[in-house]
């Protein structure tokens, strides 16, 4: 299915390539802000006690190690197949179909509040996701509008943001 000329984010109702990230992005960014306040008058009650602060380290660095390279890989599949205006269902989108949201919820932000040893920062990729299940529903439709049952049959058989790296397809070329 072609969208030429209709993603030029003018009408709500048209698929823009940022999508629902803005909001959810903003939303998240207005819950962080008091999180981080409170974190840092009251750190000492917020501190991951029952772990050694190195292996939190060890962690931290592991998830950003794999979340930063998956981050920039999967912006650039999807910049391409937006330019194209292609429905990519293979590679990282064969496991989950919104892959940005993913990395940052689950491995990106972890990542580095694993850092601040705090488990009150740790419910701000929880926030996010929960803010990413309202807000994605409009993006979706929008996806169903374009793509049609092609992207029907995608969205029934790919989880919306937790991997299943059990249905992997290789990445072929955009």
């Amino acid at each position: 299915m072609n969208f030429r000329g209709k993603m030029n984010g003018s009408d709500s109702k048209k698929l823009t390539f940022w999508g629902a990230s803005p909001i959810i992005f903003i939303i998240t960014i207005l819950y962080t802000i008091p999180v981080i306040i409170i974190n840092y008058f009251l750190q000492p009650a917020f501190k991951i006690s029952f772990i050694p602060y190195n292996i939190l380290l060890v962690i931290a660095v592991f998830l950003l190690c794999i979340g930063i390279p998956l981050y920039i890989t999967t912006l650039k599949v999807l910049k391409t197949a937006y330019r194209k205006r292609q429905l990519v269902k293979n590679g990282i989108f064969s496991v989950c179909r919104n892959p940005l949201f993913a990395v940052v919820i689950i491995l990106i932000l972890p990542g580095i509040i694993l850092f601040f040893n705090s488990w009150l920062l740790l419910t701000i990729p929880c926030f996010m996701y929960f803010i990413f299940k309202i807000f994605i529903s409009r993006e979706e439709y929008l996806m169903e509008r374009e793509f049609g049952q092609e992207y029907i049959k995608y969205k029934k058989s790919t989880s919306a943001i937790f991997p299943n790296i059990w249905k992997y397809k290789k990445q072929s070329g955009l």
